[in-house]
């Protein structure tokens, strides 16, 4: 289920409209620098865009997809065509391609700039207002493992797609289209397959309204709820009201199928929810929801939970983040009984007092729901009800010259079926290496799995060869033995990777991997060639 939540606001418009108020009034030039995103990492990005399009350390990056914004990040390293930014909020995860945007003030001498960027403010406005504006992407993918030359193991080629038209006919409207088919070319598809060989699958359709100025707002199709999240993606529609900071609405749906993008008429999906949000900038914004929702198979009661999510911002240095589900039944020897408890925790908290220091702390805890009718038939041995938990942080330092030092550790506690496992790592980076556009990093993580134990290092190498063309580099190292034997197991992968961005739109990627492993070796390959609009 996707439990991210629109922590941010909208970004973009908060960033044009500063444009637009204050173009007219400084004799700056006001400057939109935009780029996509080539690497992400943990509490870091990397983009397209460096100091000869006038960005620096401390600008301030705002990311979308799609219009959606993502996140909002701090440059910490520039080189010439490329930088590097730590992650400061954010509301989703974080992927490449996703678009950047820098809005700052630059210093101009000639006195007709004035009205050029009053000019691109305004078309910049007219941009945001107009109708029917187009964004997304289409791609074409391959992946592929196993021993080329021989039957693979995987080989599936596939079309992606994702489209946003905002301001549909020029109402508030945004229709969003989210969708990937691929055809399975592996011989052994006769023997594992499930389903057909072609197979396409639909994340998201939908037909939203959610503008801030107006008193409601509504969305209809495949749809994630901002307000409850917990719920899932459904097929159905969502209608809420808006009082100043004060939200209330409902939803209603059909469970949307995992595996197949089909609609599952069995599994109905209910809520009421209100929502109450604060604050007023970029760094501020504050909301807490609280739903009541149900889920009901075949017409019966199958679970019926409340669920709390809150996004807590203080000043521009803390971010907490959490949602809470609380079952209102169990099931006790095939019998529902009424029984309030806590089903999943997922908390969240970042912190950033200084530029040069950033600490994360987090933890989970999940449970294994039993639904009460569509499970009756799966027996009681299938499912571990046993509560997981695990805690993580992780603190990051920025020093002088480009480099970062981090560390990170993360803990599972034991449960009724398996031991407890524990990650202790700890990384070091440095960017445009003596201004050479050269980046590189190295990690280590002593882990204890739940099954294995051993260390594992990494070192990676990346550059930009010209404002178009960047290549990588890695090696994978895993030394480990299973737990209870005595042999010991080497994994060892080394990989690079090719990013060529033919024009501002068009781009292609290769990526390789050679694995080996004491018990078998094997190749991976991943081709990409898509566009963005």
């Amino acid at each position: 289920m996707n439990r991210t939540r629109g922590t941010c606001p909208i970004i973009l418009a908060v960033l044009a409209l500063t444009v637009v108020g204050e173009a007219s009034a400084q004799r700056m030039e006001h400057r939109r620098i935009t780029a996509l995103i080539t690497y992400v990492s943990s509490g870091s990005f990397y983009f397209d865009a460096g100091r000869s399009r006038g960005l620096a350390t401390g600008d301030t990056v705002a990311v979308s997809r799609l219009k959606e914004p993502r996140a909002v990040g701090v440059i910490l390293a520039v080189s010439s065509s490329s930088s590097s930014a730590a992650v400061v909020a954010q509301s989703g995860p974080l992927a490449i391609g996703d678009s950047v945007v820098v809005v700052k003030d630059v210093a101009v001498v000639d006195s007709s700039t004035t009205a050029a960027a009053v000019a691109r403010s305004l078309e910049l406005s007219s941009s945001l207002t107009g109708p029917n504006r187009v964004s997304g992407r289409f791609a074409l993918q391959y992946g592929a493992s196993g021993v080329f030359g021989k039957a693979l193991d995987f080989s599936q080629p596939a079309a992606l797609l994702r489209l946003e038209v905002a301001r549909l006919w020029g109402t508030n409207a945004t229709l969003t289209v989210y969708g990937r088919t691929n055809y399975d070319m592996t011989q052994h598809f006769t023997v594992y397959r499930t389903g057909p060989r072609l197979k396409t699958r639909l994340y998201e359709l939908s037909l939203v309204s959610d503008d801030a100025k107006m008193p409601y707002g509504w969305g209809v199709g495949r749809i994630t709820s901002r307000f409850v999240g917990g719920l899932g993606s459904f097929d159905g529609g969502q209608f809420f009201m808006r009082k100043g900071n004060l939200s209330g609405g409902v939803l209603a749906g059909a469970q949307a199928d995992y595996t197949t993008s089909s609609i599952d008429t069995d599994q109905l999906k209910f809520a009421a929810f209100v929502n109450y949000a604060w604050g007023g900038d970029v760094f501020r914004t504050s909301d807490v929801t609280l739903a009541y929702g149900q889920q009901r198979y075949k017409g019966k009661m199958d679970r019926a939970f409340m669920y709390l999510q809150g996004s807590l911002r203080f000043g521009s240095d803390l971010f907490f983040y959490s949602s809470t589900e609380m079952d209102f039944y169990e099931v006790n020897n095939g019998v529902r009984t009424k029984d309030l408890h806590l089903t999943n925790t997922f908390v969240t908290l970042s912190y950033t007092p200084v530029m040069w220091l950033n600490v994360n702390a987090g933890y989970d805890a999940a449970r294994m729901l039993y639904l009460v009718e569509s499970m009756k038939s799966i027996p009681d041995t299938l499912f571990d009800k046993t509560l997981k938990e695990g805690y993580r942080a992780s603190v990051s330092f920025r020093l002088p010259l480009n480099m970062t030092v981090g560390a990170q550790t993360n803990f599972r506690l034991a449960s009724g079926t398996t031991s407890s496992a524990r990650t202790l790592g700890t990384t070091f980076r440095i960017s445009d290496i003596l201004e050479s556009e050269v980046n590189f990093g190295v990690q280590y993580a002593n882990i204890r799995g739940l099954y294995t134990e051993g260390n594992d290092l990494t070192l990676d190498l990346d550059r930009w060869v010209a404002r178009s063309l960047s290549v990588s580099f890695r090696v994978d190292r895993y030394h480990y033995v299973i737990q209870g034997q005595a042999l010991k197991l080497v994994t060892t992968t080394a990989g690079g990777s090719v990013n060529y961005r033919v024009s501002r739109s068009l781009y292609a990627l290769v990526n390789f991997d050679q694995v080996w492993d004491t018990t078998r070796d094997t190749q991976r390959l991943y081709l990409e060639v898509g566009v963005h609009f």
